[in-house]
Order: C-alpha cells, then structure tokens, then sequence
C-alpha cells in the first residue's frame, strides 16, 4: 500500500514552488528595469551628443558668416581703392592734358 501523508510535503513544495517564481519573477523585473534605465540612459547620452553638434554647427555657421563678412568686407575695401586709384590716373591725365592745351 501507498503511503499517505498529510499532504505537508505536498505544500511545502508548492510553497517552495511558489518561492522560486516569486524570486524568478523579481529578477526578471529588476532585469527588465535595469534595461530601461540603460536605454534611458542611452537615449539621454544621444540627445546630449545630438545638442553638442548642433551646437558645434552653430559655431562653425557663426564662424563662416564671419569670415564670409570679412572677406567681403575686403574685397568691397580692395574695389574701393582701385576705384580710388582709377580716379587719380584719370585726373593726372586730365591734368596732363589741360596743362598740354594751355601750352600750346
């Protein structure tokens, strides 16, 4: 014949049973969290390198129109002066050819 119990040994393993669930679920919640913090953490990373290179690119706009204002600056100057300088030949050689008339 079988022999019967109490059905203790019975509970107890479904109480152990239980346990090892109840633990296995709670490693599996704090897997899944500590994932969760590491893709926010990722995402968090991204978005900071994402500002830093909008932000170089602002710079690096900023420093181009500068340079571009310069440089235009400078050949407005350099234009200038040949103008200038064009100016000058023209009156010398009018000068040249009134003082030619009144010569003559």
């Amino acid at each position: 014949m079988a022999r019967r119990g109490s059905g203790l040994r019975t509970a107890l393993k479904v109480i152990k049973a239980i346990d090892r669930a109840n633990k296995q679920a709670a490693r599996e919640s704090q897997r899944r969290q500590k994932a969760r913090d590491r893709a926010h953490a990722q995402a968090v990373r991204e978005h900071e390198r994402d500002v830093r290179e909008a932000q170089r690119e602002l710079q690096r706009q900023a420093r181009l129109k500068k340079s571009a204002e310069k440089q235009s600056f400078k050949d407005a100057l350099a234009s200038a002066a040949e103008e200038y300088q064009e100016r000058c030949e023209e009156r010398a050689a009018l000068r040249k050819q009134f003082i030619q008339e009144v010569l003559k």
